[in-house]
């Protein structure tokens, strides 16, 4: 098929949903039209995340901490989980702006004096935190996000975790790294991050409702639980898939979507990391390009650049959420 020639898409959601029965919410935008927007009404939970949603109340009565993390929605808002991420990577791009690039390499250090200048941390720079190279452990399991997020000061206690390796050297997929992005960009702007994406990123989109959850000192996580609806994750698909730019506006630097974009680290046979995004997947198996952003339990936007393609996926976030299906399934279609 040449590239850039729209694809029949219409056994794509029966495919997934017979793959993956936590899809809520498929979208197909290609060549600048909405080709497909399916829902699932029959989309359901394996039965023991269902049995831990019936002691969600109780969990969360006992500690409010946890409530974004047990929490799918937000009224009709959907958690899209670590699509946040690559959220926190945009707006590092808006917030360095041109000179995104150079401060790639900048220490941490420099934003956060309080780490000692002989302690491991201090090697880190900013393109580790964005690329989960810098050796920071993960605490994206239940035990390990209630215990940060039970303490008075997210940023504190992420800065006194050891380090699992050296900065660089290899990959650990860590919501730590994005919290401690988002904590960097708040001191660089000198003022609340939160209002400055609503300003700078979500309004010129038309994102008017949404919601992201923050920690005490009033910073949003940079790792997950923002709040969206599908409709507006496609609007963040398309002003990337149009280089950061809106309305002919240039909200982000396309320079910064062009590298962040781009392969950094491989994770493993089927995908690469960049910086925020998920590069590449399957691309060895005879997949085209693509990057996405990606949320545990199948929350996507994932982008087809050579078939000008953008796919949007919502699902319930299962204890046992394969959802490496949707990314399988998404690409090897497009790349028929």
């Amino acid at each position: 098929m040449d590239q850039g020639k729209s694809v029949d898409i219409s056994g794509l959601y029966e495919q997934l949903v017979n793959a993956h029965p936590t899809l809520l919410r498929l979208l197909v935008w290609q060549q600048g039209k909405l080709l497909l927007d399916s829902s699932n009404p029959h989309a359901r939970l394996d039965a023991e995340t269902n049995l831990l949603k019936k002691f969600a109340n109780a969990i969360i009565h006992l500690m409010p901490f946890m409530r974004s993390p047990l929490s799918d929605f937000h009224g009709e808002l959907k958690n899209v989980r670590s699509v946040t991420k690559t959220i926190t990577s945009l707006l590092a791009g808006a917030v360095f702006g041109q000179d995104i690039l150079a401060h790639l390499e900048d220490p941490i250090r420099l934003y956060f004096p309080e780490i000692p200048a002989d302690d491991p941390k201090a090697a880190i720079r900013l393109k580790h935190l964005l690329s989960n190279t810098s050796g920071l452990p993960t605490v994206d399991d239940l035990k390990s996000m209630r215990s940060l997020l039970s303490t008075a000061n997210w940023l504190q206690t992420i800065l006194r975790y050891p380090l699992q390796d050296q900065p660089g050297r290899n990959y650990y997929y860590s919501s730590a790294n994005f919290h401690l992005t988002n904590c960097l960009l708040e001191r660089v702007l000198g003022s609340r991050l939160l209002q400055y994406a609503e300003a700078q990123l979500f309004q010129p989109l038309g994102i008017q409702d949404m919601f992201w959850a923050c920690d005490p000192q009033g910073v949003p996580f940079g790792g997950s639980d923002l709040y969206l609806h599908p409709e507006d994750m496609l609007k963040i698909g398309i002003l990337c898939q149009q280089h950061g730019k809106w309305q002919g506006q240039q909200i982000i630097p396309q320079q910064w979507l062009d590298v962040a974009t781009r392969p950094v680290v491989k994770v493993d046979e089927a995908d690469r990391y960049g910086y925020g995004w998920w590069v590449d997947h399957n691309v060895e198996q005879g997949c085209l390009p693509s990057y996405s952003a990606c949320g545990v339990g199948g929350q996507r936007i994932i982008i087809i650049p050579d078939k000008e393609c953008i796919v949007v996926s919502t699902a319930l976030t299962s204890l046992h959420a394969h959802s490496n299906s949707v990314d399988d399934l998404v690409c090897a279609y497009f790349s028929k």
